[in-house]
């Protein structure tokens, strides 16, 4: 029996060997017994791992989050993350974000901008380096979700039927603007509220004209940024509007121009005893502010969009809402214009201002002057060869425009709005001096004239008044008797006519503020005073 079990098995060994079917007694030169391919697709160092599943993303502000389900392998070394701006098909040749293989199920990419969407796949890799196929691909776009400062500074001032709101500029780049809450209880939330403002805020004030006199409001303001986010709410004030008085939105205001030291000019508004500034203005060029009669509105000369383009007069809200453009300077056909120094008739239907319709300089020596409705409709040239000047100002009963000339030096005169009966206020052909008398502004009564002049033989100016007629000049201000150079310019009077304010740099600093002063020449009281170029203010209209 042993005999022939062994010739049965060597017959056996040798058909095996004969058919290929037995492979027996390799090195590492021939094949192994645990080598190949195992026939699942999960094992051996040469074997390809799974794709990871369950890949999903999440984008945050500036951020994603990818996660995915592990590969079960024992010999897996770690896993690759692929990141395009477009489709992923393919990841042969393409470099992971991840500098060395990840351990993890998970990974966050910070280096996305947001706005722009991203495509992702992942792959897994084994120790010996090698790399699965791309998982299905994801996608997320991250987005700005975080919300500017709430604002500071806020306060409140309640006046006959209204209630004057400011607070501190947010200093943020994507700031978009701001938004106002009312109650008539205390405010600790404002989600789900809606504001007082239909659109943003570009200005750090608002004045609520919806109250009721007697009753205590609560308000607080918030910040929102370009992408909608919105911050926290202000601290809270509170305000109880009252017949007796107060002031109303635009109630014993200066509005002014103010530069930085880049020369972008906006528009304020101050209260006379220099509280409560609030920036109007958000366009980088605001100058040569005007009230409306009711106090309701502010002219002023807009940026035109560039150091080539035309600078239009445009209103806006004292709380810097309602931007409206009035005049179209791109309607001349030829060079660079200017329209500048608006001033607001008396009746508040027309608005004179200055323009030069036939060079491309701005400080040309030939302006003229116009009429224009508000809404920007019958615009009207004041006697083309008579009403050459700038800086048109309207008599109290708005029967006449003064206004001041080119010629070297310039003179006043005054004028029908119709073009007739030219009349000149000031003479100065005795008097030494550069520039002349400029800068026209009416008394409220319409008794005198304020203007600002260097006719007193030096370099500098100083404040005057005069009556229309030309008689009873009288020197208001005496900067220009200093040693160093000190200029007091661009006056306008309070409603009441008791005193005229002005920008001056009087008290040695290196650009003017704001003052005003009794047109006696007594009781000069300084309002701003910053390191700004503070200019060519406009006392509110009495309410």
């Amino acid at each position: 029996m042993q005999a022939t079990f062994r010739l049965i098995r060597a017959f056996l060994i040798f058909s095996l060997l004969a058919t290929g079917a037995l492979i027996v007694g390799c090195d590492s030169g021939g094949s192994s017994m645990d080598g190949g391919d195992n026939g699942d697709g999960s094992g051996g160092n040469g074997t390809t791992l799974s794709a990871p599943s369950g890949l999903s993303g999440s984008a945050g502000d500036g951020t994603v989050d990818l996660g995915w389900d592990a590969v079960s392998a024992e010999d897996l070394g770690g896993y690759n993350v692929y990141r395009s701006t477009s489709s992923i098909s393919d990841i042969s040749g393409k470099s992971p974000l991840n500098e060395s293989l990840l351990p993890g199920t998970s990974y966050t990419d910070d280096g996305v901008e947001n706005g722009t969407t991203y495509y992702y796949v992942v792959s897994a890799v084994d120790t010996s380096g090698n790399e699965s196929g791309s998982s299905s691909e994801v996608t997320a776009s991250p987005s700005d979700m975080t919300a500017p400062a709430a604002p500071s500074g806020f306060s409140g001032s309640a006046g006959d039927g209204t209630v004057d709101l400011g607070w501190d500029g947010v200093s943020a780049e994507d700031l978009g603007g701001y938004n106002v809450y009312r109650s008539t209880s205390s405010i600790s939330d404002i989600s789900g509220r809606s504001p007082l403002n239909e659109s943003l805020l570009s200005g750090t004030s608002y004045t609520d004209d919806g109250v009721e006199n007697g009753t205590t409001y609560y308000y607080v303001v918030s910040a929102v940024d370009t992408s909608g986010n919105e911050s926290d709410p202000s601290s809270e004030v509170t305000a109880s509007p009252s017949g007796s008085g107060g002031g109303g939105s635009a109630n014993n205001l200066i509005a002014f121009s103010s530069e930085d030291t880049g020369g972008d000019a906006e528009i304020y508004t101050v209260r006379p005893d220099g509280s409560n500034l609030r920036q109007v203005t958000n366009s980088a060029t605001g100058i040569s502010p005007t009230w409306s009669p009711d106090g309701s509105r502010i002219a002023f000369t807009a940026d035109g969009g560039g150091d080539d383009a035309n600078d239009p007069i445009a209103t806006i809200r004292p709380d810097g809402s309602d931007l409206s453009p009035v005049t179209d300077p791109a309607d001349v056909e030829d060079g660079r214009i200017a329209d500048v120094a608006p001033e607001w008739s008396p009746s508040g239907d027309r608005i004179a201002f200055s323009r030069d319709p036939d060079t491309t300089a701005r400080d040309t020596t030939e302006p003229r002057i116009y009429t224009v409705d508000p809404d920007g409709s019958d615009l009207r040239q004041v006697a083309e060869d008579k009403a050459i000047g700038f800086n048109p100002t309207w008599s109290p009963d708005g029967s006449r425009i003064a206004f001041s000339t080119p010629a070297d030096p310039s003179v006043i005169f005054t004028i029908r709005p119709d073009g007739s009966d030219l009349r000149q206020v000031t003479d100065r052909s005795d008097i030494d001096g550069n520039s002349g008398d400029l800068a026209p502004a009416w008394s409220p009564d319409g008794s005198r004239i304020a203007f600002q002049s260097d006719r007193d033989g030096g370099s500098s100016f100083d404040i005057y008044t005069v009556d229309p007629d030309g008689s009873d000049l009288k020197q208001v201000t005496t900067a220009g008797d200093r040693d160093d150079r000190v200029d007091d310019i661009s006056p306008a009077w309070s409603p009441d006519g008791s005193r005229i304010v002005f920008g001056s740099n009087r008290d040695g600093s290196a650009v003017p503020d704001i003052y005003t002063i009794r047109p006696d020449g007594s009781e000069l009281e300084r309002i701003t005073n910053n390191d700004r170029l503070d200019f060519g203010p406009a006392w509110s209209p009495s309410q």
